[in-house]
């Protein structure tokens, strides 16, 4: 019986272990693949939500209602989201000592009445952001109370005219030509800071609020660049682009989501729907 040389026997130990080394790549490349497109399926679907859901809420925020505040390390947008809008047939001005305003019935399409309650505001014909958080500007009244015509419970829709009669603390400063009110009680700040973006609710303030700690967190792994201020930084990831003659003011989202080697870049223009 022939048995194998020492040669035999070292050809074949260098043949299994340069098939052993080329099948452990091969295994490893397809380990690395799958763990990268697993990455990135991650960036994505976190990208995805805060993104959406961002650009929900503004697409519902009172027009003009947009601002920015910023440093190196922190940057907030802040908008105030709506409650109820409507139109109005009368509305007090600021020169008159009527306060009462004759407004449509708050009834969505299932017939369901919005009441606006003491801590309500109501907002009218905003231009500026400014017309919208400086209650001293007039733009923006308190709701003192909500009656109708029929048992004067404004929650019962048993008006008979379909008009309710909403009185606030003082007339505002200026009609809407569209004869628009709008209804809302807090504001909503999203703030990128320490490459995460949390989510603040406030009450409606005069100044802006530059976040640096507390709120909900609504997403990680942010790898953009902070400006110094809003004007500077090709990386801000909250930018208002102002109205033009074609459309109106769009609020420009960039937000770069990275980890390890991968990254994933939205960009995202959202228009308020509303006309002020």
């Amino acid at each position: 019986m022939q048995g194998f040389t020492l040669i035999e026997l070292i050809l074949v130990i260098v043949i299994l272990g340069i098939v052993s080394i080329s099948v452990s790549g091969i295994i490893r490349s397809t380990i690395n693949v799958v763990a990268d497109v697993s990455e990135r399926e991650n960036l994505v679907r976190e990208g995805s939500f805060v993104v959406e859901r961002l650009s929900r809420e503004l697409n519902s925020a009172v027009p003009n209602s947009v601002r920015i505040t910023a440093n190196a390390s922190s940057h907030c947008i802040e908008f105030v989201p709506l409650k109820w809008s409507t139109t109005y047939l009368s509305l007090p001005l600021a020169a008159e000592t009527n306060t009462t305003a004759d407004v449509v019935e708050l009834l969505d399409i299932d017939d369901n009445t919005f009441v606006p309650s003491t801590s309500d505001w109501g907002i009218v014909y905003p231009t500026q952001a400014s017309e919208v958080y400086d209650a001293s500007l007039n733009h923006r009244q308190g709701v003192d109370s909500c009656s109708d015509d029929g048992d004067g419970n404004c929650a019962t829709n048993d008006d008979s005219d379909g008009v309710v009669q909403v009185t606030f603390a003082d007339g505002f400063n200026a009609s809407s030509p569209s004869k628009r009110i709008y209804f809302a009680d807090q504001a909503i700040s999203y703030c990128m800071r320490n490459n995460e973006i949390y989510r603040h609710t406030s009450t409606i303030n005069t100044t802006q609020t530059l976040y640096t700690g507390g709120g909900q967190l609504m997403a990680q792994n942010l790898v953009n660049v902070l400006g110094a201020n809003t004007s500077s930084g090709e990386q801000n990831p909250f930018q208002i682009v102002d109205a033009s003659l074609q459309r109106g003011a769009l609020t420009s989202l960039l937000l770069i989501f990275g980890r390890e080697d991968e990254h994933v870049t939205f960009m995202q223009e959202v228009q308020i729907p509303n006309v002020p």
